[in-house]
């Protein structure tokens, strides 16, 4: 086992969130590069992942699979690779995160619909040099071996990747996505309990969207659903992104729209903080993206070549000096039906990744950090209350 250093350290304090009749508890953020991911097998530092599959069972933080352009950025005609590799990490004595040991997957994966579920690591659809993928796997730590292992569950009633996932008592639910004919407005479910049910239809979303968050919580006795933000690619190519929330009653069995977000998102990262809030980590605006997806149909549009050549090394230009993405942490009440942003991740703040909670401690591995950059940490954000 190879203990790796904590990289830097900083504290937030968040502002109190106001609702209708109540304040929330003051909390504080305690950001840090808790990890770094473990040197690949040619020699070299990892340069990231995009789209990993990431989670928790039997107390190991489990990370795998992922895309990155080990051999330069697409726009300068690097190639996208998938990867099957699984890294397992645990704690020390110190609570410090270290690589415990590494496996593989059946195949490489990214982009897939991940969620932590008692009973290991979902992970349903993603993409590979394949193409699409309907497949659906539980990734688990197997205690008496040691190791960690996949087991297959039923595939997706369609092939889908950058889908959400979320689970609700032992059900988890899938909502939206990618499928080779455009966006998807499926809402999908599975009983943990019983697999070999299959997948449910439930109710479509709203509206078709893609890198949406998707999150549970239980309100005083609901059991519900939100779906936050995402994106949709429109027929002349540009994309759409939304800020909107939408709320799923599973007792009702009925969607329902809230308050939206303060401006549109895609690609970003969320959970449930307690049994009122959710909370929404970065996430892409759309600026430079829409900046890319218009000068990718201006190209093909033009005729005349060397003003095709002229907006081609534009749109170059615009992606080689990506800003990055939101740092911005919103978090959303559910009682109040009211946004509030909170704070800043303090580091570059990462998408297309998962965010984690581990005990007190949220965990958001690896992600795309500016357009083709993946980075090769492990950020925590450790939770602290009044008194503790």
């Amino acid at each position: 086992m190879t203990q790796l250093p904590a990289i830097a350290t900083a504290t937030i304090m968040l502002l109190n969130i106001s609702c209708s009749d109540q304040q929330s508890p003051l909390l504080s953020f305690h950001w840090k590069q808790a990890a770094e991911l473990p040197i690949m097998k040619e020699g070299h530092r990892s340069i990231g992942f995009a789209g990993p599959v990431a989670g928790l069972h039997h107390d190991k933080l489990i990370f795998a699979g992922g895309a990155n352009f080990p051999k330069g950025m697409p726009w300068l005609g690097g190639e996208k690779k998938y990867y099957d590799d699984i890294y397992v990490f645990d704690k020390n004595n110190n609570n410090d995160i270290v690589h415990y040991g590494s496996f593989k997957l059946p195949s490489a994966i990214a982009y897939a619909a991940v969620c932590t579920t008692p009973f290991g690591v979902l992970y349903a659809g993603g993409e590979n040099e394949h193409g699409i993928s309907d497949k659906v796997y539980l990734l688990q730590w197997d205690i008496t071996t040691d190791a960690a292992v996949t087991m297959e569950l039923p595939s997706l009633p369609t092939a889908v990747t950058n889908a959400a996932a979320t689970l609700s008592g032992n059900t988890i639910y899938i909502a939206g996505g990618e499928m080779p004919s455009g966006p998807s407005s499926q809402f999908l479910s599975l009983d943990l309990d019983e697999p070999a049910a299959g997948w449910k239809q439930l109710p479509a979303i709203p509206r078709a969207v893609s890198h949406t968050v998707l999150n549970s919580i239980d309100h005083n006795g609901r059991r519900l659903i939100f779906l936050a933000g995402g994106r949709s690619r429109q027929a002349d190519g540009i994309s759409e992104l939304y800020r909107s929330l939408y709320e799923f009653d599973l007792r009702k069995n009925q969607w329902t729209e809230k308050k939206s977000l303060p401006y549109p998102l895609s690609a970003g990262t969320g959970l449930a903080i307690d049994s009122d809030h959710l909370v929404l980590f970065g996430g892409d605006k759309g600026e430079v993206f829409h900046q890319v997806e218009e000068l990718i149909v201006a190209i093909g549009k033009e005729k005349d070549e060397t003003k095709k050549m002229q907006l081609n090394n534009q749109k170059m230009n615009v992606q080689s000096n990506h800003p990055g993405f939101s740092r911005e942490v919103l978090m959303y009440s559910v009682k109040s039906d009211e946004w509030s942003k909170i704070d800043s991740i303090l580091f570059d703040s990462p998408v297309t990744t998962t965010a984690i909670k581990w005990d007190d401690v949220i965990i958001i591995p690896s992600g795309e950090i500016r357009a083709g950059v993946r980075s090769p940490f492990i950020l925590s954000a450790k939770i602290s209350t009044p008194g503790k």
